[in-house]
């Protein structure tokens, strides 16, 4: 008799805050708003990464455009309307087509730190310590450069300490690989 081949289960990369995965290995995005956890699968996956990092992806629009032909102020009033659409778009379209879970275990959470240890390779994550290092010293460089109003130096130096955040994440994470 031959064995019967199992299908390979393919990875998802989505990792950090709200995400979980059940006893079957499926990735959980848990939502903290509704209390309902929202299976997602390999067709969802950019989606939900996007939604998953939105106020993040949302800033660097918002700088982005005040750096660009707007004032700060403009900025913040683009930020805020890109955010309630991003929000209403996330409410009503995205978790409406996703699969409600209700046993969602909150003792598997699949963290950041053990994604990149598990799924990236160590050449990767030396590249990426780079870049997140260049990005925080060229966002806050670019501001003093362009001379920005003080609300955009502010938001550039969030996103210096995001930048920064990351690197040592995935110092951390190099140290913990084999």
């Amino acid at each position: 008799m031959a064995k019967k081949k199992s299908k390979p289960v393919e990875k998802i990369r989505l990792s950090g805050r709200n995400i979980y995965t059940d006893k079957k290995g499926r990735v959980i995005f848990y939502d903290m708003i509704t209390k309902k956890g929202y299976l997602v699968d390999k067709k969802h996956e950019n989606s939900a990464l996007f939604f998953k990092n939105r106020f993040v992806v949302l800033l660097f629009a918002a700088i982005l455009f005040g750096a660009t032909f707007l004032t700060w102020l403009q900025a913040a009033v683009a930020w805020a309307v890109m955010m309630a659409i991003a929000e209403f778009a996330f409410r009503r379209g995205f978790l409406k087509k996703m699969e409600v879970v209700n046993d969602v275990d909150f003792e598997r959470r699949v963290s950041a730190l053990q994604y990149i240890v598990e799924n990236k390779a160590k050449g990767k994550v030396v590249v990426l310590i780079i870049l997140y290092l260049l990005l925080a010293v060229l966002v806050v460089l670019n501001a003093y450069v362009e001379k920005y109003s003080v609300g955009l130096c502010v938001l550039s130096g969030g996103i210096a300490l995001v930048g920064i955040y990351f690197a040592i994440l995935h110092i951390i994470a190099l140290t913990k690989m084999k």
